[in-house]
């Protein structure tokens, strides 16, 4: 039992990563009496608001009510550490499917709710495009009447556009391109906040990574994280000259933090502005784990080409310089992983 509170404090310790020196007295404030909404909670984004919440409600003089809903399972440690805390509290519910239950509305709400991964936003497509539509509308009665609606979109918006973007281009796929569902439903989400609240800002996201993520999470960069820890070598299936930007999440919450403090009405892109190919990522993992990389004949997943992304718009808003370089991420997220399959074992499947 010892050895298990040990993983999960360390896991907890590993979420609470954020250091709030930098937030200055005014941007603190701003979130002082705040009652706050964040849809999917158990996501990694979700979570991470969460505990970056958390660590602001450590200062005394601030009070923040927090209400979370999840549907996808939430963490067991999670939901323990934050059992005393009254003034946070978590909802079990199908989005698509019930009616939000709150009696209250929120000055500040974060929707992260939605299918991240590929695989299940492609299986559930009537889910997504509830999320990103109905969901959103609904959603509007139970923001007050200055509160800010703050939107988790995506940088797959752009798909189809062959220049770098930014935040005022667009992309060219229609209805039958295979992630249609994902795509224009997060189009219409942006088009009816953009149009209908009066007070918002949209984050159009690209692949964030880092502690929060889950063990059946099946995007190519956890993949194959899982495998240099599980596996006697780490199989990887081509594409070694794709380009990624991945933001690790500690980097994507402060922005998404100093972003809600200082402006609104806006789309920003948030991603990284290095570009860095899977082979070097790859390879990296490999040196870490020091375990052979075998590379093999290329899987037709259909993943899309990546996108030159600008985010000199949120930087320079921002003044933000990206502060987690990809070898520290990676090791952070290696870490993570290690620590969750620990306690996976510890609880015989069970976290």
């Amino acid at each position: 039992m010892e050895k298990v509170k040990k993983i999960e404090k360390n896991l907890i310790n590993q979420l609470d990563d954020f250091d709030i020196k930098d937030f200055t007295s005014q941007k603190k404030k701003f979130f002082n009496k705040k009652k706050i909404l964040i849809t999917g909670v158990s996501g990694q984004i979700g979570i991470n608001l969460l505990f970056f919440f958390n660590k602001l409600d450590s200062i005394k003089k601030i009070k923040i009510e927090i209400d979370g809903t999840y549907n996808t399972k939430l963490f067991n440690f999670i939901k323990s550490y934050f059992k005393k805390k009254k003034n946070f509290s978590f909802l079990k519910i199908d989005l698509t499917k019930s009616k939000p239950l709150f009696n209250k509305k929120y000055d500040l709400i974060f929707h992260c709710a939605g299918y991240g991964q590929p695989s299940k936003f492609m299986k559930n497509k009537k889910e997504t495009f509830l999320l990103n539509s109905k969901l959103i509308i609904d959603f509007k009665k139970y923001l007050k009447k200055n509160g800010k609606f703050v939107y988790m979109s995506t940088t797959e918006i752009y798909s189809g556009n062959k220049k770098k973007c930014k935040e005022d281009d667009i992309g060219f796929t229609g209805p039958l391109h295979p992630r249609s569902a994902y795509i224009d439903s997060k189009k219409f989400g942006e088009s009816y906040i953009v149009n209908m609240f009066n007070n918002y800002l949209i984050f159009r996201v690209c692949l964030t990574y880092g502690p929060g993520v889950k063990l059946d999470d099946e995007r190519v960069l956890n993949q194959v994280i899982l495998r240099s820890i599980n596996n006697n070598s780490i199989d990887v299936y081509g594409g070694l000259n794709q380009l990624r930007s991945n933001l690790y999440i500690v980097d994507a919450i402060k922005m998404i933090i100093k972003a809600t403090t200082k402006t609104n009405n806006t789309i920003l892109n948030l991603n990284n502005n290095k570009l860095i190919t899977l082979g070097k990522i790859f390879r990296l993992i490999s040196k870490m784990a020091n375990k052979k990389l075998i590379n093999h004949k290329p899987r037709l997943f259909g993943s899309p080409n990546i996108i030159k992304i600008s985010n000199s718009k949120i930087l320079d808003l921002l003044n933000y310089k990206i502060s987690v370089g990809q070898n520290e991420g990676l090791k952070k997220t290696r870490k993570w992983y290690e620590d969750l399959i620990k306690l996976s074992k510890k609880n015989k499947g069970r976290i």
